[in-house]
């Protein structure tokens, strides 16, 4: 007996006949009866419906012995049960007895034995229409991006209850649960749109069932569960604050505050109690911060001190307000000894600006509303020394009092891009492939790409204006219009999971992938940019990187740095670093690059351009895409300039297989051209 696939549920009796012949009874019974009347006698006639109801017996009884023999295989009558402690948390015993054998197959399909899903056993077809394992598993590869973004846990249970469905105890097909269904789209929706992995219209989750038992659904149970999980986190590996914020264990007791709460600095075994620990054993009272006095190691005490009220950006306009630590608010500033032709180029350098459009004070003692005005040329400053008479601005900013002396209205303008204020680490921490992690505002230029609405990091960018933020066009996959709710730019951040005070979320105003992206070469034109839906207010944590003159021409062997929170290593259980990390790699010469890929049939355009070494060890990774490769300004060491975009490469890290870069020159006029049509004025 064996039974037929396609339709698990019928049954064919083959016998094989004397001569040899596998045909089935009623085929062999057509064939005889085609033969010529005269072929047969009447002794012979008998002789031949005697021999063909015994072969119709012998028939029906191979029939009933197989179909005893399968019943008993599917439905023993003898149940065995196994008492055990299993000691791993959420471990899922899994029967491994075929339920229905013929019928049901062992899933063999790497990406569901990866994950682990609650079972053993599947059957095809399947909801898409693959017939086999294999044809699921090639499709499912593709999926990995969606796992790898980690959208939702049970991701991958989804897919593959779908892909790789279960078989039920009689032979039946499980469906997904419904709530198991509609959470992972509900998570996860947008990135399947943006990787164009749209599932098919037809797996509505609305006609799925909703049941505890796993033999009518799958995922029931796991869906709860993870809801629990989401509501009470526990960390497991590293240190918890802010009740539901993990951070990893070596950013406790660093330097670097990461928790709201500031437990994280509080209480290290070098500082007193209540005193907050700046890194490389040094301890600090809160009345220290923004004193114009540096007592931090990497200076993060001073920084981010002032700002005008109105709008830091491109342009900068308002009141000149400074921190206050111990109220832990802004408050208006002044000065003491203020000089019209001086002071205001001296604080508008402290804020980045190399002009200064206008300036008032209020004279006290005036009528309401008397006030000295100071308009200057609109010719750019270079970057201002403070003089001898302010020793101590930012200090004498903080201590002014405002009921004495008038509050300073500023308006400043060409910001210098592209300055960045390193901090130094004692003790670099390897991470990336072949580089170490930043410290935090190292570099304020790179962007977050967030998705969906649980706001998941997949991709990154970098600001080029107070609007403005180049990526890769392979990450908003072609979107040229539509809802675009899901995108969330996160920027003057360099710690994903740590708390944020100077970083900035924003939503969507408008995506432009670029029009000619994956045309007629694979990965060819691959830059979009993304208008914000408001003005970033720009500080040293959140600043813009130059752009490159159209003409400009990025030499060979020019040493640039690429950063981003991609994988250290191009392997399925890797994962996005949490925080930023950079590496440098040298520019390589475009024919050379071509020479390495040839054999596999890539091509380096003119949009491209390489970098990396060829014997590889450093080099970007998945999760670097849409990130900047920074190089320093020929004439201006300390500034930088976005030469190029993570595109695309073949691994990480692998010899003669560097990585391949948008070439950021070719596009910038493109890029000019959209940002002059729709910046707001």
């Amino acid at each position: 007996l064996t039974k037929s696939h396609s339709t698990p549920a019928s049954l064919q009796a083959i016998v094989r006949f004397h001569n040899g012949s596998n045909m089935s009874i009623h085929h062999r019974i057509m064939s005889d009866i085609r033969r010529p009347s005269t072929h047969y006698i009447t002794r012979g006639r008998l002789k031949f419906q005697f021999a063909q109801v015994v072969l119709n017996a012998v028939a029906l009884l191979a029939i009933a012995g197989g179909l005893a023999v399968y019943f008993q295989a599917a439905y023993p009558s003898t149940v065995k049960y196994v008492n055990r402690t299993v000691s791993e948390p959420r471990a899922v015993i899994v029967p491994d007895v075929n339920p229905a054998p013929g019928i049901c197959l062992p899933v063999i399909v790497s990406f569901c034995l990866q994950h682990k899903i609650p079972y053993n056993f599947t059957m095809f077809p399947n909801y898409i229409g693959h017939f086999t394992q294999r044809e699921a598993q090639l499709e499912l590869e593709v999926y990995d991006a969606v796992e790898d973004v980690r959208c939702y846990e049970l991701a991958a249970l989804f897919l593959c209850s779908v892909f790789v469905p279960k078989c039920g105890p009689s032979g039946q097909l499980v469906r997904p649960c419904r709530s198991l269904c509609a959470e992972t789209k509900r998570r996860c929706g947008f990135f399947l749109d943006v990787f164009g992995l749209t599932l098919p219209e037809y797996l509505e989750c609305e006609l799925f069932p909703e049941s505890e038992d796993s033999d009518v659904c799958v995922g029931h149970k796991e869906v709860i569960e993870a809801d629990s999980r989401a509501q009470k986190p526990v960390c497991l590996t590293g240190f918890q604050c802010d009740q539901k914020r993990c951070i990893p264990s070596d950013w406790k007791c660093d330097g670097h505050v990461d928790c709201e709460d500031q437990s994280d600095e509080l209480d290290c075994h070098e500082c007193a109690k209540g005193k907050i620990h700046c890194g490389s054993r040094t301890c600090m009272d809160q009345t220290h911060v923004c004193d114009g006095v540096r007592d931090c190691p990497w200076g993060q005490d001073e920084r981010n001190c002032i700002r005008l009220s109105e709008k830091m950006g491109d342009e900068s306009k308002g009141k000149l307000e400074v921190f206050q630590p111990v109220l832990q608010s802004w408050k208006p500033a002044c000065m003491t000894t203020w000089d019209p032709q001086i002071s205001p180029k001296a604080i508008c350098s402290m804020l980045g600006y190399r002009k200064v459009n206008a300036s008032n004070l209020a004279i006290k003692g005036s009528s309401p509303g008397t006030r000295l005005t100071i308009k200057y040329a609109s010719h750019p400053l270079k970057r201002y020394t403070v003089p001898k008479r302010h020793p101590n601005l930012l200090r004498e900013l903080r201590d002014c009092n405002t009921e004495n002396f008038a509050p300073i209205e500023l308006a400043c303008s060409n910001f210098a891009c592209g300055v960045r204020h390193q901090m130094y680490q004692e003790k670099k921490q390897t991470r990336i492939v072949g580089g170490f992690e930043s410290s935090p505002g190292d570099w304020p230029f790179l962007a977050a790409l967030l998705g969906g609405p649980e706001e998941i990091f997949y991709c990154a960018g970098v600001l080029i204006s107070d609007q403005w933020v180049l990526t890769a066009s392979h990450c908003v996959g072609n979107f040229t219009q539509g809802d675009l709710s899901g995108w969330t730019i996160q920027l003057g951040i360099t710690r994903r999971h740590a708390h944020s005070y100077f970083g900035q979320k924003t939503k969507v105003k408008r995506v432009i992938p670029h029009p000619m992206y994956n045309q007629g070469v694979a990965h060819d034109n691959d830059v979009a940019l993304f208008q914000l839906a408001s003005r970033v207010t720009f500080h040293e944590h959140l600043l813009p990187v130059c752009l490159p003159s159209a003409n400009y021409r990025l030499k060979e062997n020019t040493m640039c740095t690429v950063i981003g929170w991609g994988k250290r290593e191009d392997s399925d259980v890797s994962r996005y670093e949490a925080a930023v990390n950079e590496v440098q790699v040298p520019i390589l010469n475009r024919e050379l690059c071509n020479t390495w890929l040839e054999h596999r049939d890539l091509n380096v355009t003119q949009g491209m351009i390489c970098a990396g070494y060829a014997e590889g060890g450093k080099d970007a990774c998945q999760g670097d895409s849409g990130g900047p490769l920074l190089c320093p300004m020929e004439d201006h060491p300390q500034r930088w300039f976005v030469g190029g975009i993570v595109s695309w490469g073949i691994k990480c890290a692998h010899p003669h297989l560097p990585g391949v870069y948008a070439y950021v020159p070719k596009y910038v006029p493109w890029i000019e051209q959209q940002m002059a049509l729709y910046s707001e004025k």
